[in-house]
């Protein structure tokens, strides 16, 4: 969707203070009560830095399975966030194991009324405002009491100051249409009833429209229309061992016009179904190590972990003398100006990327600290030149690039990716790059390569079964958990594929970039929601953010894949019922 026109006033005519006319009720009122607060003082301390933010919208939801509507809603919302910072840019409440954790008495509700009353707004903007600054002047306090008996390894400041940002864009009009999205739901989720292999299955619409309101006192004024239409379907299915399998299948846009077409998305669902089936049949696979191509789709799921969630330098938090808090490192901390992918790569983030003509899904005009985002070179050449920031500063870094897109720990926002973009120099044909899999195969005198096809990211598991692969996966050689493979296959000589099942890959870290032999010229963009949960889980994180992944196809030299070792659950002892072909 083409983002609406936005006006950048200057400096003067934008001054937060009560006299200010804005043509906007609700910032005008966020402005007054501004005003109003940078005017407390309690135990000594002024707050120096005073956010108001505010989405307002509609969100539509339904859920159908085999051809029935499960669920469907509509609920509109007016959701408010404050931020109150006290002492300085240098040195302020933030940064610290305390921040966000003392509570106080909660006379604001936390959702305003969803009709536009200013004086009920301007109410509970006061009582926000007092809540957060009480509970700010508390924390500042714990924070100076730790560091009398420590001392700091390095100086630095918790709060990077930028200049402002004015941009009042056309409101979003939330119009769902109920019946026309389950309809289409019913109509996906049929899809399912021709294939009795498939035990269970969901197919889940929404379609979000709002409106994001910013004002702070360095004078940052934004509206900012946020739409999201997104269908997603997942299935299961029992192997004869009784191991769970599962695929999905995503499609993600800013509106229903920039959907694939739904016969498009029936053809995906009935591939998934096939797939899924044969899947159910096939043996168990055994552990490999040697050459993989990871088709166009499956590498940009792959950069979107291995490159994508480590842009940002975690800071550790001041914390309790005794009881200090290590955040672990980023595998990309520390490594600027190194080699991280063959000399032929290159990677950047640009916030306003197209996509044959279109915007591509991480597009955005601000970020949630309302700092408008910079197109950043993150690798040049294969060496590593940039990270993402927010507005925490972090060494060697001040300033924000406008990526502080979620929530973060200690008062601060993660810096996260808009829509990464890796190119190459050096590619080839499809053709030619699975020819040049085998013939490496041929060379390390294998009977099979492998090619994967779709990784479970953003991950389709259950909150339980998300926690045990974690478990799992902490003997395998990874730092973190990296996704299951959906759809691997072994591909002989003679072009003959087999389905595999049963594995898990091993070591998926940033050195596995450096194993890159080949780049196809199929590049394709994989857009998806981040959100704060591992591994993106899917409808999990009470924040969510559009991004994409454009990227080739990859050709590794050698990456391992294993067979874990897990108890499974007996299959069921009666068959399931028959269903039918139709609904």
């Amino acid at each position: 969707m083409k983002r609406r026109l936005f006006v950048t006033l200057p400096f003067a005519a934008v001054a937060a203070d009560a006299q200010q006319k804005i043509d906007d009720p609700i910032l005008e009122v966020m402005a007054a009560e501004l005003a109003r607060s940078m005017q407390l003082r309690l135990a000594g301390e002024m707050p120096y830095f005073i956010e108001y933010s505010l989405e307002d919208g509609v969100n539509f939801s339904c859920m159908a399975t085999l051809g029935g509507l499960i669920s469907t809603n509509v609920s509109p919302y007016k959701i408010p966030r404050t931020v109150v910072r006290v002492g300085s840019y240098e040195f302020d409440n933030s940064n610290a194991v305390f921040t966000g954790q003392v509570r106080g008495p909660r006379f604001d509700q936390g959702r305003w009324p969803l009709e536009f009353n200013r004086s009920q707004i301007q109410g509970e903007l006061w009582l926000a405002t007092d809540r957060a600054y009480k509970a700010a002047v508390q924390e500042l306090s714990l924070k100076k009491s730790a560091l009398q008996n420590v001392t700091q390894s390095e100086k630095l400041n918790d709060f990077a100051k930028q200049e402002k940002v004015v941009k009042l864009m056309s409101p979003a009009k939330p119009a769902p249409d109920e019946k026309k999205w389950n309809d289409v739901a019913r109509r996906l989720s049929a899809v399912f009833s021709a294939y009795p292999k498939i035990l269970d299955t969901r197919v889940e619409i929404d379609d979000s429209s709002s409106t994001a309101y910013l004002a702070n006192s360095e004078g940052t004024l934004i509206r900012m229309p946020e739409t999201v239409v997104a269908v997603r379907a997942r299935a299961e299915a029992l192997a004869a061992d009784g191991a769970v399998i599962r695929n999905h299948r995503f499609f993600h846009a800013f509106r229903f016009a920039d959907l694939p077409p739904e016969e498009t998305m029936r053809a995906e669902l009935e591939g998934m179904a096939k797939q899924l089936t044969a899947l159910a049949e096939a043996p168990l696979a055994e552990a490999y190590t040697g050459p993989v191509l990871f088709e166009s789709f499956a590498a940009a799921q792959l950069i979107a972990q291995i490159i994508g969630t480590q842009l940002h330098v975690m800071r550790d938090p001041v914390s309790v003398p005794g009881r200090p808090v290590n955040l672990p490192a980023g595998e990309l901390e520390g490594r600027l100006g190194a080699r991280v992918m063959p000399d032929s790569f290159d990677v950047v983030d640009d916030p306003n990327a197209q996509w044959k003509g279109r915007p591509l899904f991480g597009n955005t005009e601000a970020d949630f600290q309302g700092v408008v985002p910079k197109r950043t070179a993150i690798i040049e050449k294969g060496t590593l030149k940039s990270l993402l920031h927010s507005r925490q500063p972090v060494r060697g870094h001040e300033g924000s690039t406008g990526h502080g897109r979620l929530p973060g720990p200690f008062g601060h926002a993660a810096a996260n990716p808009t829509n990464l973009i890796v190119t190459s120099s050096e590619t080839t044909s499809r053709d030619a790059l699975k020819k040049k899999l085998l013939d490496t195969v041929a060379q390390r005198r294998k009977p099979f390569g492998v090619i994967v096809r779709r990784l479970d990211y953003p991950s389709s598991a259950s909150v339980v079964e998300l926690r045990r692969m974690a478990n799992a996966m902490q003997g395998s050689g990874a730092a973190r958990p990296f996704s299951l493979p959906l759809e691997i296959v072994r591909v002989y000589p003679d072009g003959r594929e087999e389905p595999m099942r049963g594995v898990r890959f091993r070591g998926m870290n940033v050195r596995l970039l450096r194993d890159i032999v080949g780049a196809g010229d199929d590049a394709a963009p994989m857009e998806f929601l981040l959100n704060t949960s591992p591994l993106a889980l899917m409808g999990a994180g009470g924040y969510i953010v559009g991004a994409s992944v454009v990227c080739p196809s990859l050709l590794f030299d050698e990456v391992e894949i294993e067979r874990p070792s897990e108890e499974r659950p007996r299959p069921p002892v009666v068959p399931p019922p028959p269903l039918s072909s139709g609904v």
